[in-house]
C-alpha cells in the first residue's frame, strides 16, 4: 500500500489511457469527512459540483456506493445521472429506477425484530444511536464516553448477537458502527462486479476509494483496478491509499477537468 502521489505518473497514465472508467465512491469517510452523527455529514456544494461535471464526461460511469439507506444517499447527494448504491450494495438505482438484491421476507421480518429489541438493550448507555436502515439497522456509538464503551461492547456480546446469529443475519464493524443486516453473502465488492458487468464496453478501467473496512470487499474484488484507501491502513486489500477527503477532492478535481489532465494532476505534480 503505497500514497497515491508517490505513484502519480503511473496511475494518472493508466486513467488517461482507459477507454471507459468506472468511479466508485462510498460516502461517508470519503466524500465528506466523517461526522459525529449520519445527519450531520452533508455533502459540501464545491463536492456536489465536481460530482456533476463527472457525471456528463462520456467515458465515464459514477457510482456512490455506501452503507447508507439508499433514498437517504440519494437525498444527501442530489445529483442526477449517477448510480447509487446502498444498504453496502443490497439496493441500487440506475437509470431511473431501483433495482437490488431480493431480501426474503423472513430475513426482512428479522432486521425489524431486532431494530424493535435495540434501544430496550443499550438504553442504559448514552450516545448510542439507532439508524433503521429498512433492509437493516446500524447501531452508532461514537457519541458513546470511552469510558462506557466495554460496557456496550458487553451488552452486544451477550444480548445482541445471539439474537442476531439466531435469525439469520449477520454483524458489520465499521468505524464506531455495527451493522446488523441479513446474511446473504452480498457485499460492496458483489456490487460493484454487478455494475461492472452491466457496462457494455470492452474495456473498463474500475477506480474505487473508501475508507472502512466494508470497502475492504470491493477492494479485493476490483483488484485489477486502482484501489484506494482513505487512510493508511496496515493489511489493507487497496493498492493505494490517500490522507483525507480533501486528497479525495484532488484527484476528482484532476479527473473532472479536460483542460488539466494532460498536464499537472493533483497538488501541481505532472502526470507524465
Amino acid at each position: 500500500m503505497e500514497w497515491l502521489w508517490s505513484q502519480w505518473p503511473q496511475v494518472a497514465a493508466e486513467i488517461l489511457s482507459s477507454s471507459h472508467t468506472v468511479l466508485f465512491l462510498d460516502y461517508d469517510g470519503t466524500l465528506t469527512r466523517i461526522a459525529p452523527t449520519p445527519e450531520q455529514a452533508t455533502l459540501s456544494a464545491s463536492t456536489r459540483s465536481v460530482l456533476r461535471e463527472l457525471a456528463h464526461r462520456p467515458r465515464m460511469t459514477v457510482a456512490v456506493i455506501s452503507g447508507r439507506r439508499l433514498n437517504e444517499l440519494r437525498r444527501l447527494v442530489r445529483v442526477r445521472d449517477l448510480i447509487y448504491i446502498g444498504n453496502h450494495g443490497l439496493e441500487m438505482w440506475q437509470d431511473g429506477q431501483q433495482v437490488g438484491v431480493i431480501v426474503p421476507q423472513p430475513l426482512q421480518e428479522a432486521v425489524a425484530h431486532i431494530r424493535s429489541q435495540l434501544t430496550s438493550l443499550v438504553a442504559e448507555i448514552p450516545g448510542v444511536l439507532i439508524e433503521d436502515k429498512g433492509l437493516s439497522v446500524s447501531l452508532h456509538y461514537r457519541l458513546v464516553p470511552t469510558r462506557l464503551e466495554s460496557q456496550l461492547k458487553t451488552v452486544v456480546l451477550r444480548d445482541v448477537l445471539p439474537r442476531v446469529y439466531s435469525s439469520g443475519l449477520t454483524v458489520l464493524h465499521g468505524k464506531k458502527v455495527i451493522e446488523l443486516r441479513p446474511n446473504l453473502n452480498w457485499t460492496k465488492g458483489h456490487a460493484a462486479l454487478r455494475l461492472m458487468k452491466h457496462i457494455r464496453r470492452r474495456s473498463v478501467l474500475p477506480v474505487y476509494i473508501g475508507d472502512d473496512r466494508t470497502d475492504e470487499d470491493a477492494f479485493r474484488a476490483l483488484a485489477e483496478g486502482i484501489t484506494i484507501r482513505v487512510g493508511a491502513h496496515e493489511g489493507s486489500k487497496a493498492h493505494y491509499y490517500v490522507r483525507d477527503v480533501k486528497e479525495v477532492i484532488a484527484l476528482l478535481r484532476w479527473i473532472a477537468q479536460p483542460s488539466q489532465r494532460d498536464s499537472d494532476g493533483p497538488h501541481g505534480r505532472r502526470s507524465r
